[in-house]
């Protein structure tokens, strides 16, 4: 069953690259499939390119050998047409942990911000985060990868995605008072369903999105939040209790993504 192949994710670009279904691997595709799975020449797995297609394969020396034509792909999947971001001021710790659980989860979009508020922690390493983005992909089976941005300072991305048409901005605040749980203002957002069996090309133009933006764990300055609320931004609450950014982070990740399924919108399969 395609369920229990252990996965490996590779590139579009890298895919379209192939002669003859025939994928040249890299040194450390290479190690993943022999060192980690103890796969040998000929044994099977998945290859999936992160933009919702999966392949079968086996391993061929130093290739993988697909199993079905590069445009005839084994799995098509539709991304929601409800894309989920998730913007942090991001943390001096547990950041590493925040990628992973939040791509578990099926988080479309992780925005990493630094805020008035932030304290400076390890230095950014886009290789590292792209290559645990990655490994969470692959290990939870998602077919799509999340788009990983780099990190942008607070106030001119509070501006910029505030007023985006028939979005939804929400900002995860504290100590306001009888603030709207995320969940109740999640419910009262009226989703626009997109039609079964439209292209994937189609379904990913037209979406819409719900960004959440988590603060520090000093809270947002008074100057960010009121920028915030001017430009659209819908104040929320995670709950009763002061959370630390990755705990608040990854609980309002399972909070929208289990919204998104009951509003029958996650990924589905192309007929």
């Amino acid at each position: 069953m395609t369920k229990e192949w252990r996965r490996l994710l590779i590139s579009s670009e890298q895919l379209e690259a192939a002669s003859d279904a025939r994928v040249p691997l890299g040194d450390r595709e290479l190690h993943y499939l022999r060192r980690v799975l103890r796969l040998r020449s000929g044994d099977g797995f998945a290859v999936v390119d992160g933009q919702g297609r999966l392949w079968q394969a086996c391993l061929d020396h130093d290739s993988a050998l697909l199993q079905q034509p590069l445009n005839q792909p084994l799995q098509l999947q539709a991304p929601s047409e409800l894309g989920l971001q998730l913007a942090v001021a991001w943390p001096r710790r547990d950041g590493e942990l925040l990628l992973r659980m939040a791509t578990e989860l099926g988080i479309d979009r992780i925005q990493p911000l630094m805020s008035d508020r932030s304290v400076t922690g390890e230095r950014w390493n886009s290789v590292r985060t792209t290559a645990i983005v990655q490994e969470a992909v692959a290990q939870c089976e998602r077919l799509w990868m999340p788009d990983l941005a780099a990190p942008l300072g607070a106030t001119s991305w509070l501006a910029e995605w505030g007023h985006n048409g028939g979005d939804l901005a929400l900002l995860a605040t504290t100590r306001h008072g009888d603030l709207p749980l995320l969940l109740d203002r999640l419910e009262g957002f009226k989703t626009a369903q997109a039609p079964v069996g439209e292209s994937v090309e189609h379904s990913s133009r037209t979406r819409r999105v719900v960004s959440l933006a988590i603060g520090p764990e000093g809270g947002w300055s008074p100057a960010e939040e009121s920028l915030a609320m001017a430009k659209g931004w819908q104040a929320v609450s995670l709950g009763p209790t002061i959370l630390r950014t990755a705990t608040a982070a990854v609980g309002a990740a399972a909070v929208l993504c289990q919204w998104r399924s009951s509003c029958g919108t996650s990924p589905r399969p192309l007929t």
